[in-house]
């Protein structure tokens, strides 16, 4: 999923002159992250997976589901925050429809946390697909 991601998002967000986007993974390095280091890249995270029970029956038997999950971070200046910002985070979202992958469900969601002079927008992706 990771792979299909960063293509979608390097697509999505190619026509930003403020943004860039990494190929690299979020590493951390004593106690600081790549993309706070490297601000205004955005960075892609790998794709981990949780079961969930997509509907639950009498019998027990439960439909179950493999949710891939990946995230994807950014940090700008919060003082003198990107004027794409609000583009960027529309474009990326988006993303959750063009990965190519097989899924129930597609859902994205971001949030925005400050510390200090940074906002670091986290973005998760949610596929949904069912056991067979």
């Amino acid at each position: 999923m990771r792979t299909q991601l960063l293509s979608a998002i390097t697509t999505a967000t190619s026509t930003l002159t403020q943004f860039a986007v990494s190929q690299e993974l979020p590493w951390e390095q004593n106690g600081l992250s790549l993309f706070r280091k490297n601000m205004k890249k955005v960075y892609v995270d790998k794709t981990y997976q949780e079961e969930t029970t997509i509907y639950p029956t009498l019998d027990g038997s439960h439909v179950h589901g493999d949710d891939l999950i990946c995230n994807a971070y950014v940090c700008v200046d919060a003082k003198n925050t990107p004027s794409q910002l609000d583009q960027l985070i529309t474009n990326v979202l988006a993303c959750k429809d063009q990965t190519g992958i097989v899924n129930f469900i597609a859902e994205s969601d971001y949030t925005v946390d400050k510390t200090e002079d940074v906002l670091t927008v986290t973005f998760e992706f949610r596929l949904n697909t069912v056991k067979q």
